[in-house]
């Protein structure tokens, strides 16, 4: 992470893990290694040989220009921030964060580099390197729901724990966990940055695999927005089949009210972070059909429905 990075605030969960692993003070800038840390500290020169990548890592791309920036910034001022690594065996590391500061230092033909070494269990690894690239805005969409999906099947932690981990909503982390729901076409195309993670979550409305691909190829030749893809989501859902006779032709005045249907549609959407739909009958009556897509997530619509905690309900 070059100086001019600014982190972002970590999640509750995180604190007093992310103060017991700090590093200690920065070493001094040089173009090499700093000098060996006391015996007493955590700091030491590891051979970058014997530093393994780690397997919890949630980035699959780094950024080849960024990288080149960075390999510019190690050769001018030095490695500023030390990597993290804990050891698996004697004379064996595995990396637990500064994956891009170790590529680069590679690059630039670097063969030892300063490390922090540090006691961590498999699930402190992937909470560590979530966080570390949650930190940057650059990590795409699709990785990150991976590294949350990872956290709540592989660590049994539910939603809520995974927000309060890294900082966010629970219903960001349900909505990030749709995208995998979405065809592997779609989703190499959001990993490319040919879509966007606005495109992506409307296409998620769309009623099947066919029509997602299809509309994603149209967001890529045509350069849809997302505005215009929640349009073409929104005519291409199926009118409500009651086994009654169809509706007459709609009077002039319906323009407006399906204006007005849609701005509250959208509303409830912003609000309950999820798929809505309104249905209007005949007499005033009519439905509000909302999607939920997990136990989880069923569980936060309905406190936010309730507006307090299922526990005290």
């Amino acid at each position: 992470m070059t100086p001019a990075e600014k982190p972002r605030r970590l999640g509750r969960g995180l604190e007093a893990l992310i103060a017991a692993a700090a590093p200690p003070p920065a070493a001094p800038a040089a173009p090499v290694a700093p000098a060996p840390a006391e015996p007493t500290s955590a700091l030491r020169d590891l051979p970058i040989a014997a530093i393994h990548p780690n397997p919890f890592q949630p980035r699959r791309s780094f950024n080849p220009e960024e990288l080149q920036e960075l390999e510019a910034s190690l050769r001018a001022t030095g490695l500023l921030q030390p990597i993290t690594v804990r050891q698996v065996a004697e004379g064996t590391y595995q990396l637990v964060a500064g994956e891009r500061r170790l590529r680069a230092a590679t690059r630039i033909g670097w063969t030892d580099i300063p490390a922090i070494v540090k006691e961590f269990d498999d699930r402190d690894m992937l909470v560590l390197a979530m966080v570390e690239n949650l930190q940057r805005s650059d990590l795409n969409p699709i990785d990150e729901a991976l590294g949350y999906e990872r956290l709540t099947r592989d660590f049994g932690h539910t939603q809520q724990q995974v927000a309060d981990a890294v900082g966010k909503d629970r219903s960001t982390i349900a909505n990030f966990l749709r995208l995998l729901t979405l065809p592997e076409g779609i989703r190499k195309l959001v990993r490319d940055g040919q879509l966007t993670l606005g495109h992506a979550r409307a296409l998620l409305a769309l009623p099947n695999e066919r029509a997602m691909l299809e509309a994603a190829r149209r967001v890529v030749d045509e350069g849809l927005s997302v505005r215009q893809v929640e349009r073409l989501t929104h005519e291409s859902r199926p009118a409500p089949t009651t086994g009654k006779p169809a509706a007459a032709p709609a009077p002039r005045g319906a323009s407006a009210q399906d204006a007005e249907l849609r701005r509250i549609t959208e509303l409830l959407r912003r609000r309950l972070q999820t798929d809505v739909r309104i249905d209007i009958q005949a007499g005033s009556r009519g439905a509000v059909m909302l999607n939920f897509y997990s136990a989880d997530d069923l569980h936060r619509l309905v406190e936010l429905v309730l507006g307090s905690s299922l526990d005290d309900a």
